[in-house]
């Protein structure tokens, strides 16, 4: 059957306008930019797993709020819920941007050198980008080549802006990125590398100490993403972040495809029911990041996988996309330090928990934060409140293939003479999700 020809899948980019011009579907989520704009604070942080969105809606409001893009705007946001509600500040702001990915984790000393050098190239580009409007741009890039100032470059930005009576919208994804590396290195080094860079006077709690007085003349509103919370303590004094909205019940579905956004991805893609081999629902659904939230999202990443897959096979060959299973081996060393929590998961598929909205890395191996680290890395997702308290659980099988594979694995360093068969729980879950008979599954669920 010839495939329905439609608009092109936007698996792995994340830059807005590429999307919105070269034929990507764009699922719109741009009702939210209003509602983030009319918060009380105007200093933003919000948390999703890795590969759930964040780095596209970051783009996005980089685009409706830069000042160089207004003459873009019908057609970057005209037939979107956003272009045709209006905010007052669209394309009012110069936008100063952050990526921390990809830094330099190997010592504590390239890191800084890393971190520096970041700070310092996005300044640059931030007075190139907007040198048609600054009568000393050129003056402050030359001090900048010369001086190689670092964290104190954001000086020059600061200063560019002011001569022109303009605001800065500060953007910064991967806030956390540092934060996630170290801990996966271990107690020793990364413990220690961490408070070094963050506490006292660390590069890091230097960059958001500058961020604080810029924000006392001409940075206007600043948003931070990442995948957990575990930096906001250790920056706070530096930077008052007292906005955190990642568990608010009107941002459950911010990021991630709900149902009817499926629909409407596979629609405008061409690819049609019976084209789909597997129980999507089943697969990647399940994702509620409040407890009252009205729908359940799906994952998106491990949605356009599975499309990818789709259109360039013709049918699925893997559930999991690798690139994420990687990243969850990350908590490998906390998992180490909490069997006993990590088994009641995987054995009751759920567990009842405080759920922390931000912790410091001292307390990570805390019980509850441990079961919150797993609910921020996308391992456990929000079921519902019991007496005041949340029961997290594992949100679809495809999480939850990965955390057998974490007990098998526990329980072969614990004891290498026990290990766990997964045949038999494989071939019932396979005969449950291809060919709806749930016999073998019900029996194996009895038996163990």
């Amino acid at each position: 059957m010839e495939k329905k020809k439609g608009k092109r899948l936007p698996y792995g980019n994340t830059n807005f306008e590429k999307l919105r011009t070269e034929n990507f579907v764009y699922i719109d989520k741009t009702r939210y930019i209003g509602l983030l704009e009319n918060e009380n604070n105007d200093k933003l942080f919000f948390t999703r797993p890795r590969k759930f969105g964040k780095s596209l809606f970051l783009s996005t409001l980089s685009y409706y709020y830069d000042i160089n893009q207004a003459n873009k705007f019908e057609q970057l946001f005209g037939d979107l819920y956003i272009g045709q509600h209006p905010t007052p500040k669209k394309n009012s702001y110069l936008v100063l941007e952050f990526d921390f990915s990809g830094l330099d984790t190997s010592s504590e000393a390239d890191f800084k050198v890393s971190f520096s050098q970041k700070v310092q190239d996005v300044v640059y580009i931030f007075l190139e980008n907007y040198s048609h409007l600054f009568p000393k741009g050129d003056i402050y890039c030359k001090q900048i080549d010369d001086q190689k100032p670092g964290v104190a470059s954001l000086w020059k930005a600061f200063s560019a802006a002011k001569s022109i009576g303009k605001k800065i919208y500060v953007v910064i994804d991967e806030y956390d990125h540092v934060a996630n590396d170290l801990i996966a290195m271990g107690t020793y080094k990364g413990d220690d590398m961490y408070r070094n860079l963050i506490w006292a006077n660390g590069v890091i709690r230097d960059f958001y100490e500058t961020l604080k007085e810029g924000s006392k003349t001409v940075i206007d509103r600043i948003i931070l993403t990442g995948i957990t919370p575990v930096m906001l303590d250790d920056v706070t004094s530096g930077f008052n972040i007292s906005n955190n909205i990642s568990l608010k019940k009107q941002y459950n579905e911010i990021l991630g495809f709900t149902e009817e956004e499926v629909n409407i991805l596979m629609e405008e893609v061409g690819i049609e029911r019976n084209m789909i081999n597997v129980n999507m629902e089943f697969l990647y659904n399940g994702y509620r990041f409040y407890a009252d939230g009205e729908h359940k999202v799906y994952n998106p990443s491990m949605m356009l996988y599975l499309f990818d897959q789709i259109q360039s096979e013709g049918k699925t060959q893997n559930i999991i996309d690798e690139n994420l299973k990687m990243d969850y081996g990350r908590v490998k060393r906390l998992i180490r330090n909490n069997r006993e929590q990590l088994t009641e998961i995987a054995q009751n598929n759920s567990i009842l928990s405080e759920l922390s909205p931000k912790f410091s890395i001292d307390h990570l191996l805390d019980p509850d934060n441990f079961a919150s680290l797993l609910f921020y890395l996308g391992l456990l997702t929000v079921d519902k409140v019991e007496r005041g308290l949340i029961r997290l659980k594992i949100p679809n099988y495809s999480i939850r293939t990965v955390f057998w594979e974490y007990v098998k694995l526990l329980t072969a360093e614990c004891n290498p003479d026990v290990l766990i068969d997964m045949k038999e729980q494989r071939t019932a879950l396979i005969e449950l999700a291809y060919s709806g008979n749930p016999h073998l599954f019900i029996e194996y669920v009895s038996k163990n």
